[in-house]
């Protein structure tokens, strides 16, 4: 038998160093192709400087217990510039001051159990669930919106000269209040014995249409024409009465209301875009999108005061979802609508507005486009705006919408989710419409379905880096900011079910007192140039900033006639590598700092060196750092492999 003599190396180097994981985490690649500058696990980590790991923040509670679980919250700006807290719980609206004892607020009476959207504008917090009438909080009360019934006992009597005849009038009345639009009446009808564009005035020709008052009411939109089914707009009126003697003009582009919208419509999230609330996802008109006037009208939707509503390719496979306001190709603001389709996929819509007017009557015009080869989203919470983009989840992965870089006036959606790809693949497709998103800090954060109905993990799309860090065990269905009566922002959420607030800050080092269990771990890397080489490890060097609590190294690798496993562990504790400080320990020449004794701070070292000996011959190896004790912290800043390489024969059993 020749036996290789292994390859004289007198001394051993650096086979090769990991300074960073500024790809983030990898999931498109199995372990062993998984680059150098990527990981294939940060379980609770979070990437700082040129992409360090390091433990993510922790968790605790913020406020009190509401003693209900929680459908929604929001930050409530008051009068006065102070801020207030608010929380929808069993039905009921509950405000709180920095994390003071909840008030209620009585008189929302919404369904407990489905989830709330907020929206402030003019001084209102608007309310809704897609379920229940729509709400308005203004600092001091709930202000709700009383749905008025359309108009009966409408007539119609021929007036002047006018005598019957073959022409025959249609006419049906809506009636008004300060929301919105009644549907129609039932179509009364009268006939005239010339077409309505021949009625002489002079002679008083025309006809008399009256109906009931309506209770609430403040006006009436009366609709005709001389085909029954095609009445249109001809005049509004403040009375239960209008004689039309021909003369007015019938507006065919405004058509009664298909639903009630005295109690404005019933749908979920709301935006503000170019001064009017944009709102969908009406459960009785699934293609409608929503707009309300502008100025004093804003959050009134009847066309009569400047609202209305456009359907989107009604009866097709793209439902609308969410509204939004973002940019045209060209850069101007434009309402922006994200909608679903059943394989996940979903389009995007642009939609502007503009007047038209017909005869003294000026009324808004919506006019639609779909961004070609767009994607959309059926998960509303999911959507975030962050400095550029929209950005949102839906079946096929995590999406971007923004400008493409070098091409004027386009619109783009691109897939962010490559490189982890398989992990959003396993995330539950059904419950994927309850993921809740946010942008803070220049990070994205989904909490998504990852195994079950709930919202059960959390992972981050860092812009700035442009990569991923996942996953966190934080459950949440909705995140927010509050800024307390400081001038502090906390970063909070509501825990899926949860009956308390809960904040996330790098300052916070447990969860709820409990020690966060944190994992990295490294692709499984060739030795040498050719991954059917081999090489002697000597030692493993890590490079750790400052560190506190337990922290452990692991390295596992594949030896000459071994499969992969554990090489060897290190521990590496803070208890050798803190100074104490604190003025009162010395007398600084005749005089003391203070009386009192001083108070020691522990401080980690900047940059703690440690190494585990491996000594043996391997042909790939992989690293692991894991931390699971109370208070511990570190960022990995960086890794070394020592050895020597080495000539051998491959193991027999690479042969079978």
């Amino acid at each position: 038998m020749i036996t290789i003599p292994d390859q004289k190396v007198t001394k051993s180097r650096p086979i090769f160093e990991i300074k960073n994981s500024k790809r983030g985490v990898v999931k498109l690649l199995r372990e062993a192709r998984v680059p150098k500058d990527a990981a294939v696990d940060a379980t609770n980590m979070i990437q700082v400087e040129d992409g360090l790991y390091e433990p993510r923040w922790g968790n605790d509670y913020y406020g009190q217990d509401v003693g209900y679980a929680i459908d929604g919250a929001a930050e409530y700006l008051k009068d006065d510039m102070t801020t207030e807290l608010l929380v929808v719980a069993n039905g009921s609206l509950y405000k709180s001051t920095d994390g003071g004892a909840w008030t209620e607020v009585s008189g929302l009476g919404l369904t407990a159990g489905e989830q709330c959207y907020f929206l402030q504008i003019s001084g209102y917090m608007y309310i809704v669930n897609g379920k229940d009438t729509m709400a308005r909080y203004d600092g001091t009360e709930i202000l709700t919106y009383n749905e008025i019934s359309a108009p009966t006992g409408l007539s119609g009597t021929r007036t002047g000269s006018s005598v019957s005849g073959a022409d025959t009038v249609y006419c049906i009345v809506t009636a008004l209040n300060d929301v919105g639009e009644t549907v129609a009446s039932a179509t009364a009808s009268t006939t005239m014995d010339k077409n309505r564009d021949a009625w002489n005035p002079a002679n008083e020709e025309g006809i008399t249409w009256s109906w009931d008052s309506v209770s609430d009411a403040n006006g009436y939109q009366v609709y005709i024409a001389s085909q029954l089914g095609q009445e249109a707009l001809v005049a509004s009126v403040e009375s239960n009465t209008w004689t039309d003697d021909g003369t007015k003009s019938i507006n065919t582009y405004v058509v009664p209301p298909l639903s009630n919208t005295t109690t404005a419509p019933k749908f979920k999230d709301m935006c503000v875009s170019n001064n009017r609330i944009w709102a969908t996802n009406d459960p009785e008109n699934p293609y409608t999108v929503y707009f309300s006037g502008t100025g004093i009208n804003m959050g009134v939707f009847s066309d009569f005061y400047g609202g209305g509503w456009i359907n989107l390719e009604k009866g097709g496979r793209e439902i609308p979802q969410k509204v939004i306001h973002y940019q045209s190709g060209s850069g101007a603001g434009i309402a922006t609508v994200l909608c679903k389709t059943p394989e996940g996929r979903g389009g995007i819509w642009q939609i502007s507005i503009g007047d038209l007017t017909v005869g003294d009557t000026t009324f808004s015009v919506p006019s639609a486009s779909k961004i070609v080869g767009s994607f959309g989203t059926e998960s509303i919470r999911s959507v975030v705006q962050t400095t550029k983009n929209v950005m949102f989840l839906n079946r096929k992965g995590a999406f971007s919408l923004g400008p493409k870089q070098n091409y004027f006036g386009i619109l783009i959606t691109e897939e962010e989710s490559v490189n982890v790809r398989p992990y959003m693949k396993k995330l539950n497709n059904e419950n994927i419409k309850n993921s809740a998103g946010y942008f803070y800090d220049g990070k994205v954060f989904w909490s998504v379905p990852s195994a079950g109905g709930i919202n059960n993990a959390t992972i981050i799309w860092d812009v700035e880096r442009r990569n991923w860090s996942l996953p966190w065990n934080v459950s949440a269905t909705q995140f927010l900011e509050y800024t307390d009566t400081n001038g502090l922002s906390h970063f909070l959420y509501v825990p899926d079910g949860g009956t308390q607030l809960a904040e996330l800050s790098e300052s916070i080092d447990n969860d709820f007192g409990e020690a966060i269990y944190c994992n990295y771990l490294s692709g499984r890397f060739p030795l040498r140039k050719f991954w059917s080489e081999f090489a002697r490890v000597d030692k493993v060097y890590i490079n750790l900033g400052n560190p506190r609590g337990v922290v452990n190294l692991e390295v596992l690798g594949t030896g000459k006639n071994k499969a992969f496993l554990s090489l060897g562990t290190k521990v590496v504790s803070s208890t050798s590598t803190y100074s104490n400080s604190g003025f009162g320990w010395d007398i600084l020449g005749t005089t003391f700092m203070g009386d009192t004794d001083g108070t020691p701070s522990a401080f980690g070292d900047s940059s703690v060196k440690k190494y585990i000996k491996i000594r043996k011959k391997l042909n790939d190896l992989q690293i692991r750092v894991t931390s699971n004790t109370l208070s511990s912290d570190y960022t990995i800043l960086g890794i070394i492999v020592e050895g020597k390489p080495i000539n051998t024969r491959a193991p027999s059993d690479w042969k079978n």
